[in-house]
């Protein structure tokens, strides 16, 4: 499943990144988000998603959120 797909408040962990271009895996590692790591998404605001990381949040935008698929 997409990141895209995770209903609000589900708690999801990050199974593979689907874009393998390294500008894509740099962004999406700089905020925190590798494979392993456990995301709540807080909310759906239009076309950004709002994550839960490790206390922190943060907005993906979802063309980069549809990239990331994610396992329960």
């Amino acid at each position: 499943m997409r990141l895209t797909e995770v209903r609000q408040n589900k708690e999801v962990k990050i199974d593979k990144l689907l874009n393998k271009n390294n500008v894509f895996i740099k962004r999406i590692e700089a905020m925190g988000l590798k494979k392993g790591e456990k995301v709540k998404v807080e909310k759906k605001l239009g076309r950004n998603l709002i994550v839960s990381l490790e206390g922190r949040k943060l907005a993906i935008d979802e063309k980069l959120a549809k990239d990331i698929e994610v396992k329960e």
